[in-house]
């Protein structure tokens, strides 16, 4: 065999390297592009549940107090003022209760270390 033909070889098996190399990239990242839409799909609906639990327990308190303090609108005002305080709180500590425990989760998932 003489130099020519083993430099076609090699460039041969070289892009066929590159070619399944290329697929195989190509398989991962579909692999955690479909991983990260199903666990986006069930964390949504799971959110969804959340935000009507807590939309119908505000609404029964907002109820109860207004018959608590007998009056129509204070039961509501109280409750719109914890959610207030509450937005407040985590508008300050946005960065470390929720920006960074998410970043976190994401490059997690993304290098597989969950």
């Amino acid at each position: 065999m003489n130099d020519q033909d083993q430099l076609e070889l090699l460039t041969d098996n070289l892009n066929s390297y590159v070619k399944t190399n290329y697929e195989l990239i190509k398989l991962e990242a579909a692999e955690k592009t479909c991983n990260l839409g199903s666990k986006l799909i069930v964390n949504l609906f799971l959110l969804l549940v959340v935000v009507f639990l807590l939309l119908f327990l505000s609404l029964w308190a907002g109820f109860y107090l207004s018959i608590f303090f007998d009056d129509n609108y204070t039961g509501f005002i109280i409750i719109a003022g914890f959610y207030f305080v509450l937005g407040c709180i985590l508008m300050i500590s946005r960065t470390r209760f929720i920006e960074k425990p998410i970043r976190e989760k994401m490059v997690r998932h993304l290098f597989n270390r969950d």
